[in-house]
């Protein structure tokens, strides 16, 4: 009981210092001039008041109190009654039954306390995971601009860390109107092809709704189940928005959560936070991605402008067909970057496509395309639609799968059909690219751009042919003999070199008409030009000079070289069997005259070659026929 009491004292007393100073320093930082002799006699006055106050109140009446209590239970009752004053009892119970009342309220107090402080914690723990969800979305969505990256991590934040099933995204393209699924994660593949739909659809109704997503109900699931013909649609329990103000950005599928447990109202709005920067994080990557794919379409354009603007110098730089021809297939697969190519004509004696120039392939490979009977469809197809063709296009068509060629791949990339006022004129047939990327729509266009310009090319420089050709014998016309012959004197003389002319005349070519017709004497004359050119080469010249007479300029030819080349043709024609247009009838059998001249061995000038090579000529048919006279010898 001593020791009780000491420990009641200390206590108060160190409180009652405490609460005393604690008034001093009040007092003296208000600024009030306190004095310390009065403040520790108020403490003294305190003290004891207090002292007198718990010893007449709580200490001497538990005293007693503690003393009746030994005596009773010594056995000694009598005296423990006669020593009990009814009087001391009384104040003893009244003040412990302040005490307890005081202790139960307390307790109650304290439980409620703890009750709240329990819902507070509870609160706060949802709060730290939504904050730690919210700030692992950020996390994940600020470190990529790769739309395919954003949406993986979008979704798995809701499998990983939210616990749902499953979650998909699908993002709005507002250049075809559709809403489609980019990305599935625990939901089936299915719904790639066929959950997707226009912006009028009534489920974006259903989802831009005042609470901020949808749930749909088992009959609506029903509806969308029979609209999109997939059971996969039951599984989805969520859809929220993806977007920015008045942007649709996509949607957010979810199914259920692993757990099975439902959801509350901070895990939607804390999804929709999620949902919201989520949003703006795939909307900047689509603009990026966007701005970067319009960036290389324009360096894309320009580049084949300029190459345009080349090709156009280039392809109007000659007039010459078959160096036309190699130039444009050159331009084709160079720009690109493509491995092989082959282009191809309508022939002028038949109507059928022909190959006139190909690059990156053996002969023998291009001579077998006619039997692939995968390459014959694609010919066809492409002659049918006249539309430039991916091949992966044509593998895909259904009626490709059923067609003999099945399971085999085409032999080109690309065909391009090359049109002159709507009709076929050509096709230019392009292989893969060396680096392995795929053909573009920018590089369809640009073939179809270059494929005009050829063809225009192509059609000048035939015309510019039939204009210096002659139509029977296919030989340069008499004008564009003329022309030649003048540039090759100048050059001559400008280089100091020689030129060597000839002119044949076949024998006895009147009575072949007389005898046998114009159309014969036409096969015959047509038969001697073949012969010409066989024996000229590329820089020569070979023209019909009139009627049966033909000129040949050689440059850089002397006579002696130029008497060779004259008999190897007067010796080819007088071999030649030329086949009879009368049924029956054995072939007919002609020879040729051919007088030589040189520049300047025997002429000053352009006029003075054509008269000395003509009398040589006249002298080989006065001596005879099928002769070579040569001007200043024979």
């Amino acid at each position: 009981m001593n020791k009780l009491k000491a420990n009641i004292a200390i206590k108060l007393d160190l409180l009652l210092v405490v609460f005393w100073i604690i008034i001093y320093l009040a007092f003296r930082f208000m600024g009030y001039d306190v004095n310390l002799a009065s403040l520790v006699a108020a403490g003294v006055g305190t003290l004891f008041f207090v002292h007198l106050s718990i010893m007449q109140k709580v200490l001497k009446p538990l005293q007693a109190f503690i003393e009746i209590a030994d005596k009773v239970a010594d056995g000694d009752v009598r005296e423990g009654l006669h020593d009990l004053r009814m009087s001391d009892l009384e104040e003893v119970q009244g003040s412990f039954t302040k005490i307890v009342g005081s202790m139960i309220e307390s307790r109650a107090a304290i439980e409620d306390y703890m009750e709240k402080i329990s819902d507070i914690n509870h609160e706060l723990e949802q709060k730290v995971d939504s904050l730690s969800a919210i700030y692992f979305a950020s996390q994940a969505m600020g470190g990529s601009l790769n739309v395919d990256t954003l949406i993986r991590n979008f979704i798995t934040i809701f499998t990983e860390r939210l616990f749902f099933v499953g979650a998909g995204v699908m993002l709005y393209n507002d250049k075809t109107d559709l809403v489609s699924v980019k990305d599935l994660i625990g939901i089936s593949p299915e719904l790639f092809a066929k959950f997707r739909f226009y912006s009028d659809n009534q489920i974006l109704a259903h989802i831009f709704s005042e609470k901020g997503f949808w749930i749909p109900s088992d009959q609506e699931k029903s509806l969308m189940v029979a609209e999109f013909e997939s059971d996969e649609v039951r599984n989805i329990r969520l859809i929220f928005p993806m977007r920015i103000k008045d942007h649709l950005v996509g949607l957010l599928l979810l199914t259920d959560r692993k757990n099975g447990n439902g959801l509350e109202d901070s895990d939607y709005l804390m999804i929709q936070a999620i949902v919201g920067l989520a949003s703006t994080s795939i909307n900047n990557a689509m603009l990026f991605e966007n701005s970067e794919s319009t960036k290389n379409e324009l360096d894309h354009k320009v580049f084949n402008l300029m190459t345009l603007q080349q090709s156009g110098k280039v392809l109007s730089s000659t007039l010459d067909l078959n160096e036309l021809i190699q130039i444009s297939i050159d331009m084709f697969l160079e720009t690109v970057w493509a491995n092989k190519g082959v282009l191809m004509l309508f022939s002028e004696d038949r109507p059928e496509l022909e190959v006139k120039a190909f690059k990156g392939m053996a002969k023998e490979e291009v001579d077998a395309l006619k039997k692939d009977p995968a390459e014959a469809w694609a010919m066809t197809t492409i002659e049918k639609e006249r539309k430039p063709i991916f091949a992966q296009e044509l593998s895909g068509k259904a009626s490709y799968q059923t067609y003999s060629a099945v399971n085999r791949s085409l032999p080109f990339a690309v065909y391009v059909p090359m049109l002159k006022e709507g009709e076929l004129y050509g096709v230019i047939k392009v292989g893969p690219k060396i680096n392995g990327e795929p053909f573009s729509e920018n590089d369809l266009e640009f073939f179809a751009t270059l494929s005009s310009q050829a063809v225009i090319a192509f059609e000048n420089a035939r015309l510019y042919s039939l204009a210096i050709t002659d139509s029977i014998t296919k030989l340069y016309v008499h004008r564009y003999f003329q022309l030649r012959l003048d540039e090759e004197v100048a050059r001559s003389r400008r280089y100091n070199a020689t030129i060597s002319l000839l002119m044949c005349d076949i024998d006895h070519f009147k009575p072949v008409n007389d005898n046998y017709g114009h159309q014969q004497g036409d096969l015959i004359l047509k038969e001697v030009s073949k012969i010409l050119r066989k024996n000229v080469r590329n820089t020569d010249i070979a023209a019909r000079y009139g009627g049966e007479e033909f000129a040949i300029i050689l440059p850089e030819t002397t006579q002696a070289d130029a008497k060779i080349v004259a008999e190897r043709i007067r010796r080819d024609v007088a071999h030649c069997d030329f086949p009879s247009l009368i049924s029956g009838q054995p072939p007919l059998k002609c020879s040729i005259s051919i007088g030589v001249a040189g520049f300047p061995l025997n002429a000053d000038n352009k006029d003075q070659l054509i008269q000395k090579a003509d009398s040589a000529l006249y002298k080989a048919k006065g001596s005879g026929r099928n002769k070579v006279v040569l001007c200043g010898v024979d």
